[in-house]
């Protein structure tokens, strides 16, 4: 049997990825003792770089514009506070460059790369506004978890759902439509690894929350999940 070695080096990086999913599971479960602090940079280092890999040129450097102008908006907004409200990041992440975690360049193209491959199938002059609503629905989802359960950030202020402030939702709203404008620029197709990549990070979050009890986020999560995959199903036939 002839061995393909250009395939190897992304085969591995998702078989990492596969065992830093499980781990992160098992160790919220307690069956993992003293988990390492690199694996979850690791986790969503290599989930971006699957979808980068699975990607076309054009699509690639679009995505990469879309993780850093993610990470300005984070900068800014952690200096400031007006973009999404108070907020700041523990040392979960801990690779920082102006006390925001470099990973949430991967962060943005990951949830970025999930709501492209529900809006592709949609004219592009509703992408934005769609984008957009579809980018809250996945905050809703991770925020909570990413605050409550897995420590990464800590909020100044609170709101009515899960003491979260408004303003944030808000922010990620209205920065999210030219987030999501830039890609009218281009024509793209979500490759279907890509796809399973940011629908498994989502799947992630949710498992984590229904594991600890944070129940309407984890079934918006797996909602927006099947609508995914419907969407998927759609495109297929």
């Amino acid at each position: 049997m002839k061995i393909n070695y250009k395939l190897l080096p992304k085969l591995s990086i998702i078989l990492f990825f596969i065992i830093l999913f499980f781990g992160g599971i098992f160790s919220e479960l307690g069956l993992v003792s003293n988990p390492p602090n690199w694996a979850p940079n690791l986790f969503m280092l290599f989930g971006s770089l699957i979808i980068l890999m699975c990607s076309k040129k054009k699509l690639i450097y679009t995505l990469l514009f879309i993780g850093i102008l993610g990470f300005i908006y984070e900068v800014v907004g952690i200096k400031y506070g007006f973009l999404f409200g108070g907020y700041e990041y523990s040392n979960v992440f801990n690779i920082q460059l102006f006390s925001v975690p470099l990973v949430m360049i991967s962060a943005w193209i990951i949830v970025v790369t999930f709501t492209l491959s529900i809006i592709q199938n949609f004219d592009k002059k509703y992408a934005p506004i769609l984008g957009a609503i579809i980018m809250v629905i996945l905050d809703l989802v991770i925020d909570p978890i990413a605050v409550h359960v897995l420590k990464i950030w800590v909020w100044e202020d609170s709101g009515f759902y899960y003491n979260i402030p408004l303003h944030n939702f808000l922010g990620w709203f209205f920065l999210s439509i030219p987030i999501i404008y830039i890609m009218n620029f281009i024509e793209y197709r979500i490759d279907d690894i890509s796809r399973i990549i940011s629908v498994s990070i989502i799947g992630f979050f949710s498992i984590i929350g229904l594991m600890n009890d944070i129940y309407l986020a984890s079934c918006i999560g797996l909602i927006i999940i099947l609508l995914n995959i419907f969407f998927y199903q759609k495109q297929k036939k």
